[in-house]
């Protein structure tokens, strides 16, 4: 009878599996870089040609392959990194599946030179799609030196879906920068086509790898901040909220020295920089997170960039909160820069980052600034003339005190350890915070208020400017937010109950939600078919604007049927910004003491809920440089 299941032949075996493994030039190197760092390596260096595709050079100086183990090394599931099952629950080396060089032999020509410290002389293995060409004594130094060349060359539908040589040098260049900044003690070379890119001293700096990468200009901006609670660590260096780019590329994140793809470590980060920088922008972060092996999963897939934590939400909100204290514990206001000539800019185009600018119309219409009298004996001067009284702009006046009406707070029961934990030490970093940023705030001596929409003052050797409508939106974002959390909101009673009547669709969204409602400081009850009775809104409103809100609320949610509760709650919240102080604005003495005084309390007074800039400076120094002082 024929068979028609049959075993497949070895090497057929391994070029299948090597589409697991190996799908482009930067995986190859990806694995011998790894075996290289297992096997203790402390110089490594990487040289490729024509992006990989036809020549790839890994050079260590480790701990070498044994002369008897040299042809088994190119087995499949031949590893020394594990023994048995319970191996799986303990891993720390890089490398332990077994797969890696006998999936990089069976699709491409391989030269294999390597020497133990106790060997006379090295080994040389030489093979060719899977099969041993040529093997030989050799005189070398201790370590293993891997040559690819022709990667492929047996498998052309493969071959035709690698990129440019420029892409997939990319891809090369952006993983040994991951290598280096993950293993600063070890030095790392990297040549392309005979020009060294870049070299890494080994010197365990961190700071020095990062500037050899990227550059002086990020690494002067980076912060860094570490953290240990029980069994968990974190080391990380992350950028001031100005310093932000168009993608992710430059967010990378490391598990017990792995480089590792991770959705919880992503969000963690956006969740921690939220409102410090603008939509659309991402912050540089080098992650480092050291976990106990049995605690994570890396046996997902076999490239093993993709692992699962045990506890996700626990390491997620370690990770915001490291993260978010030490951000708020920086002075974050930009300094208003200088032009650079173009001579300067040329070369640096990647690195231009978008900071407040000074506006040459501040300069050219002194005559709009030359009003302010800030003379210290008639304080209700220092406001710009035809100001509007503080009966007459009620309310304005009116939204910043009732944002800062508060109730009792009310405690929560089972929190978990962690959260007890953390709450503790953020109330204590919360009270230091709010100290700093007070007495930075208050310090600042108001002079008055240009094109109705800036505030303009100083301190001893420094001017600010202040976008008074996003200061006032944020004072908004954060009492509401806050009192939403807390349920806590305060409301105020209606004489007359406002009547609002809605569409079926409408009235099932309110019904589903009502509990969003009540905590934004609603009081909701049906009334009838498809209408409802709002009987106390949120105090900051009156009633016209706390019907229209109510609506706005209302249609958020037919927009966004599918999103998670916090997303819906963050958004509503931010339309309720809109009731802020507006550009245009007058503001009287009173009412700008009060706004200073509000923003003084915030734990992040320096960017509005969308990340623009609240406040920006320009040093005493810098204005006399402007005037061609010094």
């Amino acid at each position: 009878m024929l068979k028609r299941i049959h075993k497949l032949d070895k090497l057929i075996a391994n070029k299948i599996a090597a589409g697991e493994v190996v799908d482009r030039p930067v995986s190859v190197v990806k694995e011998l870089v790894e075996n290289a760092i297992d096997a203790n390596a402390s110089k490594i260096i990487v040289e490729i040609k024509e992006g990989g595709k036809t020549y790839i050079r890994i050079t260590d100086d480790g701990i070498g392959i044994y002369e008897s183990d040299v042809e088994i090394a190119f087995e499949r599931h031949a590893t020394s990194k594990i023994k048995d099952a319970d191996d799986l629950n303990s891993i720390l080396s890089l490398g332990f599946r077994g797969e890696a060089l006998a999936s990089i032999a069976s699709v491409s020509q391989v030269e294999l030179i390597t020497k133990t410290e106790d060997s006379k002389t090295g080994t040389y293995l030489e093979i060719h799609g899977g099969e041993i060409i040529e093997r030989k004594e050799i005189g070398c130094p201790k370590g293993t030196t891997f040559v690819i060349k022709n990667l492929f060359y047996n498998m052309p539908a493969r071959y035709q879906f690698m990129k440019s040589n420029a892409v997939e040098t990319g891809y090369i260049s952006d993983l040994i920068s991951k290598f280096a900044l993950a293993y600063s003690n070890i030095s790392f070379r990297f040549i392309n086509n005979g020009t060294i890119v870049f070299t890494t001293s080994g010197s365990s700096s961190v700071i020095n790898n990062i500037v050899s990468i990227y550059g002086k200009e990020i690494a002067k901006n980076m912060m860094y901040v570490s953290n240990r609670v029980k069994d968990i660590s974190i080391e990380a260096y992350i950028s001031k909220p100005t310093i932000a780019r168009g993608n992710k590329k430059q967010q990378v994140f490391f598990v017990n020295g792995r480089y590792v793809k991770n959705k919880i470590i992503s969000d963690a980060i956006e969740e921690a920089y939220k409102t410090l920088v603008k939509v659309n922008r991402f912050p540089i972060c080098f992650i480092y997170l050291n976990i106990p092996p049995n605690r994570l999963d890396v046996n997902i897939h076999p490239t093993k960039t993709e692992i699962r934590f045990d506890d996700e939400l626990y390491i997620k909100d370690f990770v915001v909160n490291t993260l978010r204290s030490k951000l708020l514990e920086e002075n974050l206001i930009p300094s208003i820069g200088f032009e650079k000539s173009k001579k300067q800019l040329e070369g640096y185009q990647e690195r231009i980052i978008d900071l407040p600018t000074c506006s040459d119309t501040i300069i050219k219409n002194t005559k709009n600034i030359s009003e302010i009298k800030p003379n210290k004996e008639h304080e209700k001067d220092l406001v710009l003339e035809d100001k509007l009284s503080y009966h007459a702009n009620n309310k304005v006046e009116n939204k910043l005190v009732k944002a800062t009406q508060k109730k009792e707070k009310i405690n929560r029961n089972n929190i978990s350890e962690f959260n007890q934990n953390t709450k503790t030490k953020n109330i204590v970093n919360e009270e230091k915070l709010n100290n700093k940023n007070s007495e930075l705030i208050m310090n600042i001596r108001i002079l008055g208020q240009i094109f109705n929409t800036y505030l303009i003052g100083q301190d001893d050797q420094t001017m600010f400017l202040i976008d008074q409508h996003a200061a006032h939106e944020r004072i908004l974002y954060d009492t509401l937010l806050k009192s939403y959390k807390e349920r806590s909101a305060v409301s105020q009673k209606l004489l007359t109950p406002i009547l609002v009547e809605v569409s079926f669709v409408e009235f099932e969204i309110v019904k589903k939600n009502v509990d969003i409602f009540n905590n934004l400081g609603f009081e909701v009850e049906e009334f009838g078919m498809n209408a409802f009775i709002l009987r106390s809104v949120p105090v900051v409103f009156g009633e016209p604007e706390a019907k229209e809100f109510f609506m706005e609320v209302v249609d958020n949610f037919q927009k966004n049927i599918n999103n998670s509760y916090d997303i819906k709650v963050e958004q509503i919240i931010s339309m309720a910004c809109k009731q802020a102080i507006k550009a245009k604005d007058k503001l009287d003495f009173v009412e700008i003491k009060e706004l200073m005084k509000q923003l003084a309390k915030l734990e992040n007074p320096f960017t509005c809920p969308h990340g623009r800039p609240i406040i920006v400076s320009m040093t005493k120094y810098e204005i006399e440089r402007k005037f061609k002082r010094i």
